[in-house]
This record gives structure tokens, C-alpha cells and sequence, in this order.
């Protein structure tokens, strides 16, 4: 259950992807910062998708031995006690509840709010949109039986049960990160009733069987698993093969984002990165996660780029791949040129709303491609960043798993390696993921595999990129100029953002 849509996907028990089918919705926005999804669209699009899949794939649905979800996170969908839906569902990306932010930070503060849960205070989080919906919508609060999350609404239709996962829950902004309940605590401080939370459990908990009535409607067999599944960060952990302490994944799609498994909950003292559950509930998906990854070189492809557009149009193949190969005419360091990838403010490291993108270093003898490769290397640098911060608190990385649409270009891997210094482990299956992290969830719920570690023998390396000790010495010197170059550009961010013209 994505932003854009439902993909409904069917894997067979050795792993291999059967069938694949995506039903969009839309995201519905009343006002600038607001992003709403109906949740009788997610129901549509689900019912559709599967019908569908059953479909094309010809498989009979009696061999249909599990199903589970990877949902969109930090959503905010109340319930009544028949669990008909109350209001459009608050998706992850709302902002509107920015005052009610502030408010959980002067009672209860930005560390300890962290150290109880894992996360910095957001408007992004549940948390903070059921404070909104408090506020701004008393008779829906008081209505409201279960705040639920998009695939745990799903569920609910499917099974008549009220429950979601320690991943959705964590990341919710609700959960005490150490002790694994609810932080009762901290929502009694803020005046949120704990009873109108759904049931927590792993991710690998069977919620219930397929209700006949609706096993009819979708074309699945009565009595089928349903298992709880995750959220889509998650999934994407346990579909990447991250299954152990000491291994890492860097997801690069619009954004990026570094995770890797550990058996505790990681506090940085600098508040930069967050932390989940992982679908094993025995583990913990610490993550940092950057804004605007494949989110810049899409910009500089649509703005800046338009040669190369057209190049590819001629040819027939993708721009990036023309991209790529006109910054691989440029030696590693782009000709000094750097680029802050900060189109869109910045979450991980640096947790600022003012940081802007910044070409550093133009002269008059550089061309397009120098600026090609500074977005590469730009954005790569940011995500060092992160990685060192998992370093910092005792994780070493032997080596970085990637997945996601931007880990399918060879040079963006070769800058990946160089700059990390660390080796990179491509993937089966770069989109699909996510998808096997919610199937592995299926299939240890249904008894089919015994634990996580079959993720690894399902979603095998095939491809892998090594660091060169030179160039990696070489962007070691850039790599340390970067962090220089946005800390002494940070108050003048401060200073536009503050101008009023």
C-alpha cells in the first residue's frame, strides 16, 4: 500500500516474482501542506489489484498460502466501532500539524521525546495528527474507536480485527522504542486516549483468516493467513537480505535512505537518525533518511539537462543513461565543482527546513557533465554522512546492499563504493524489495519459512561495485570540504529563509 498506489504482488516460495500488478489512487490536498487519501480507494484499488493478479498469473487461489502488507507509514485514519472510516486518512506527508508539533515539544521536549520513542518530534508523525484531529475535529476524535495505518485498515476489512505492528507503530511517534508497548506515559502527558490504539504485534503475527464474504468479493480463498506484514521501511529491511546486526541497505529512489538491522535501538546523541522496528521483532531498523536523492537528478534533468533529453529521445533509451555517460567523461571530483543536494530542506543529517541546493565551485571551463557528476557525487556525500553516524554508535558496515530505482546506474554504484570506501551488493531485485519483504513476512507467518534468513537465499547479490583505495583517498578530501561547505553555508540558509521580500 504505496503513496501512489496498491501493487499487488505474487511470489512463489522460492522467491521468484510470479506476477506483479499496481492500481493508483490519488492524493488529495485542500490546502498547501495538507495530503489526504481516501481510504474506499485504498479498498479499491486492493480488491482490484488482486483480482487482477489472480488473473494474469492463472494461479488457483487455492495455492494461495499467505498474504501481508508493506504499507505507507505515519498515516492517521480513525475509525468508528464498525470500522467505517471517520475522515479522509492523514497520509505521511501532511503537514499541517506543525502547532501540535510544538506542543508535544514544550511538554514533553525534543530529547526526551526522542529517547522514549526513537524519533525527533515531526508534524510528519501520527502522533502529532491526532493531536490535529483532536483539536480541529473533537466529535471525530470522540467518534474515533481505532487510529489505524493504511495496510492495518486493509487488514481490518479483511479479518474484522483491530491490529497493527511494532514497525507502523515505532514510527508512529506512539511507541516506547525500549520497552515495546505503548508509551503510555508520554500519551497520558498528552491527553491521548491509549484505548482508541489498535492491538500491537510482529509483524509476522497471523491478524486472522479471509473472511468468506470477502474471500467472494476478491476472488481468494476463505480462511487464507492474513499476517500483519510492516511498513514499507520495514519490508524493505527484510527484502533486501538486512537481517543482522552489521548489515546495511541504502535505498535511492526520489529519496534516499540509509537503514541497517541492530539489536537495540540506536540514540545518537545528535538526534540525526530514527528508529523503527524491523519485521524480525527481535530487531530494530535504525534509518537515516535524505530528502532529495533521485529528487535532484530528476530536477537536473528536467532544468538543466535538455541536450541530453533530447539525445536520448533520438536514441530511444533513457536520459539518465546519457546523463551517465556524459559524467563518466569527467574525472572523479567533478573538476572541484560540489553540489549541496538540498532542493527540498534536509532531514538526515542535518534536520534543516532552510538548507537549499548550491552548485559550489563553477568556473567558466566546466560544462554540463561536471555538473551531472557533482549531483551524483553530491548526493553520495550526504549519504557518507549517515553512514558515519551508524559508525559513530558501534555499527560497523562490512558493506552496503542498494536497492531502488537509482541503484540500477553502474556509475552512481562506482561513486557509491568510492566515496563510502565500502563495497556494494547489488540486488535481484532493486524494486521489488519491499514487495519480498512483505511475502518473506507471509511466509514465516504461514509456516512456510522458519525465520529472516531466507531473505538472503530469495533476494541474492548479483552484481557488485569495489572501492578503488585511490579515488577513495581522493573524495575523502571533497567528502570532508562538503561537511565544511554546508556548516559555514548553515546561517546564511537561516538568513534567506528569514528575508521577506
Amino acid at each position: 500500500m504505496g503513496t501512489t498506489g496498491d501493487k499487488a504482488t505474487l511470489f512463489d516460495p522460492e522467491g521468484n516474482l510470479v506476477a506483479s500488478v499496481l492500481k493508483e489512487y490519488e492524493t488529495i490536498q485542500p490546502q498547501p501542506v495538507w495530503a489526504e487519501q481516501d481510504p474506499d480507494d485504498w479498498w479499491h484499488a486492493f480488491a482490484e489489484s488482486t483480482k487482477e493478479l489472480l488473473k494474469i498469473s492463472k494461479i488457483d487461489p487455492s495455492d494461495v498460502k499467505a498474504i501481508s502488507f508493506s504499507g505507507q507509514m505515519m498515516g492517521c485514519l480513525p475509525v468508528d466501532r464498525h470500522g467505517k472510516p471517520l475522515r479522509r486518512s492523514i497520509i505521511w506527508m501532511d503537514q499541517r500539524s506543525i502547532k501540535q508539533a510544538n506542543y508535544i515539544l514544550e511538554r514533553i521536549g525534543q530529547k526526551e521525546f526522542y529517547k522514549i520513542t526513537g524519533n525527533r518530534v515531526s508534524p510528519t508523525y501520527t502522533i502529532s495528527k491526532i493531536l490535529w484531529v483532536k483539536e480541529n475535529e473533537p466529535e471525530i476524535y470522540e467518534k474515533a474507536y481505532k487510529f489505524l495505518q493504511a495496510k492495518d485498515y486493509i487488514i481490518l476489512r479483511l479479518t474484522g480485527e483491530y491490529v497493527t505492528d511494532y514497525s507502523d507503530a515505532s514510527l508512529a511517534g506512539l511507541m516506547d522504542i525500549t520497552k515495546k508497548t505503548w508509551a503510555y506515559e508520554l500519551l497520558e502527558e498528552l491527553r491521548i486516549t491509549t484505548d482508541k490504539l489498535p492491538d500491537l504485534h510482529s509483524s509476522i503475527t497471523v491478524a486472522g483468516e479471509l473472511d468468506s464474504q470477502i474471500a467472494e468479493e476478491i476472488g481468494l480463498r476463505p480462511g487464507t493467513p492474513i499476517v500483519i506484514g510492516g511498513g514499507d521501511g520495514a519490508c524493505a529491511a527484510a527484502g533486501a537480505g538486512v537481517i543482522r546486526p552489521g548489515q546495511a541497505y541504502n535505498y535511492i529512489g526520489a529519496s534516499s535512505w540509509i537503514s541497517t538491522a541492530s539489536d537495540r535501538p540506536l540514540i545518537d546523541p545528535k538526534m540525526r537518525i530514527f528508529n523503527f522496528y524491523h519485521l524480525d521483532p527481535s530487531m530494530l531498523a535504525p534509518t537515516g533518511t535524505m530528502q532529495a536523492a533521485g529528487t535532484s537528478y530528476r530536477w537536473l534533468r528536467d532544468q538543466i539537462c535538455w541536450k541530453e533529453v533530447e539525445e536520448a529521445k533520438e536514441k530511444g533509451i533513457d536520459p539518465y543513461q546519457v546523463m551517465d555517460s556524459e559524467a563518466e567523461k569527467v574525472e572523479p571530483g567533478a573538476g572541484k565543482v560540489i553540489f549541496l543536494p538540498y532542493l527540498m530542506g534536509e532531514r538526515a543529517p542535518w534536520w534543516n527546513p532552510n538548507a537549499r541546493g548550491v552548485f559550489f565551485g563553477l568556473a567558466l571551463g566546466h560544462e554540463r557533465r561536471n555538473m551531472i557528476r557533482a549531483v551524483l557525487e553530491g548526493i553520495t556525500f550526504n549519504l557518507r554522512i549517515i553512514m558515519d553516524v551508524f559508525e559513530e554508535q558501534g555499527i560497523i558496515i562490512e558493506n552496503m546492499r542498494v536497492i531502488g530505482g537509482g541503484a540500477k546506474g553502474r556509475l552512481w554504484r562506482e561513486i557509491m563504493a568510492n566515496i563510502y570506501g565500502k563495497r556494494i551488493m547489488v540486488l535481484k531485485y532493486l524494486i521489488e524489495a519491499t514487495s519480498l519483504g512483505a511475502a518473506i513476512a507471509a511466509g514465516i507467518g504461514a509456516k512456510l519459512y522458519k525465520d529472516f534468513s531466507v531473505a538472503e537465499r530469495l533476494n541474492t547479490v548479483v552484481d557488485t561495485s569495489d572501492p578503488d583505495p585511490k579515488l577513495h583517498e581522493k573524495y575523502e578530501k571533497l567528502y570532508q570540504f562538503f561537511k565544511k561547505l554546508y556548516l559555514t553555508l548553515e546561517p546564511l540558509f537561516d538568513e534567506l529563509a528569514s528575508i521577506d521580500i
